[in-house]
Order: C-alpha cells, then structure tokens, then sequence
C-alpha cells in the first residue's frame, strides 16, 4: 500500500470515469437505437387502435357475408361439405346474425336449410 503514487491514484480515477463514460453513452445509443425502432411500430399500433368498433364489426360482417355466400352457392351446386364446414357456417351464420346481417343472406340460408331437410 505504501507503494502506491499520486499518480497510480489519478490514473485509477481517468481509467474509471472513461469506463464509466463508455458504458453511459453506450446505453445512450442503444436507448437511442431501439426508439427509433420502436417509433414506427407504436404509430402503426396508434393507428390499429383508432379503428372504431363500428369499422371492425362492419369488416367482419363483410368477410362473414363472403363466406356464407361462397358456402350457400356450393351447397346450391351440390358440392359436399363436411360437418366441421357445416358447423363452422352455423356459428358464422349466428354471429352474421348478431352483427345485423340483411335480409338476403337470412333467405338464402332459410332456403338452404329448408332444401337440406327435404
């Protein structure tokens, strides 16, 4: 101990503030790095989230319609569905309706049923 400089002391002291000095504008940078990543990502998820539940339910309404339509206009040509398809229109066609769903679907299904029993 008795061995050690005024000169040991201070290069001690530089050698620990230049790594201390390092480590913080290496967090910096990466603090940085990573935010400008992210800065697009929570815009797009802004936008996502101003979507109104109007706006979501209408687009389900749309793709459940398309897909009923597609799943009548086979059953109508006879094409074969198995009964997963089948139970999957079910719950579409009950969701279809809970959202509103027009009257021109309602008919078509109506008469699909009615058909299938006879």
């Amino acid at each position: 101990m008795e061995n050690i400089s005024l000169g040991q002391i201070a290069g001690f002291i530089t050698l620990f503030s230049v790594f201390i000095g390092a480590i913080t504008g290496f967090i910096a940078f990466t603090k940085s790095f990573i935010s400008k990543i992210l800065k697009p990502l929570d815009q797009k998820i802004e936008r996502l989230e101003k979507v109104s539940t109007t706006d979501r339910n209408n687009i389900e309404l749309e793709l459940i319609k398309m897909f009923l339509v597609n799943f009548i206009n086979d059953i109508e040509r006879g094409i074969e569905k198995s009964p997963i398809q089948k139970q999957n229109a079910y719950e579409l066609y009950d969701r279809y309706k809970s959202l509103g769903g027009n009257s021109y679907i309602h008919d078509r299904w109506e008469k699909m049923i009615k058909e299938e029993k006879n």
